[in-house]
């Protein structure tokens, strides 16, 4: 994703910080991907396809019941939450997250 000259330093420092949480949750997620998928979600993220990156991600790892931790069931939520709401009912629905008790 380029940074245009419109972007302020500000802005720019809080996309890379948002991009590096997302690469640290992937990277703690790496071994219950398989390679297409982290390929795939590398591609996501280098696009800025963060909405994708994350619903995608809980698909997979729902869709198999692969093993979720508490605190990254709870991280994926709270990042898809940051996307919208609408984004975070998706992700907690894939991961069998309760988000109507309002715990996102």
């Amino acid at each position: 994703m380029a940074i245009g000259l419109f972007r302020t330093h500000e802005e720019y420092i809080e996309l890379r910080r948002w991009e590096s949480r997302l690469a640290a949750l992937l990277e703690s997620l790496a071994d219950r991907l398989d390679a297409v998928e982290r390929k795939d979600a590398a591609e996501y993220l280098a696009h800025g396809e963060y909405g994708l990156l994350i619903e995608f991600v809980a698909d997979w790892l729902g869709e198999d019941e692969r093993p979720v931790t508490d605190d990254e069931r709870t991280e994926l939520v709270a990042v898809a939450g940051e996307l919208g709401e609408q984004v975070r009912d998706r992700v907690g629905r894939s991961l069998s997250y309760p988000v109507s008790e309002g715990r996102a």
